[in-house]
């Protein structure tokens, strides 16, 4: 019989570097693709889309079954109010933009 352990298990690989996890400013490359995006098409509009998409996720978070938001509103019925508030009043402003230009 064997009294020893494989080879493999013996030896300390020759070199282990261990790095700190790197910060990632995520963030800003996202705020500013939204600042472009509210450039090439009007402000109004870009709120609509946000406002459109925050309250679609924010109604499929609270269908899981969450209640209370790192928003500073709290409540997630606060947070998806106001999302929908945003997102109809930049739709209005998109389609009366769009009416006088067009007029």
């Amino acid at each position: 019989m064997r009294s020893e352990p494989p080879a493999a298990f013996t030896q300390m690989p020759q070199h282990a570097e261990v790095t700190e996890k790197q910060y990632d400013p995520l963030a800003l490359c996202i705020y500013t693709t939204i600042g472009l995006i509210s450039w090439l098409i009007t402000p109004a509009l870009t709120v609509a889309i946000f406002g459109t998409i925050g309250v679609v996720g924010y109604g499929r978070a609270r269908r899981r079954g969450l209640a209370k938001s790192r928003c500073k509103l709290g409540d997630t019925r606060l947070v998806i109010a106001y999302l929908a508030v945003a997102a109809l009043i930049g739709a209005a402003v998109t389609v009366s933009n769009v009416i006088d230009w067009v007029a």
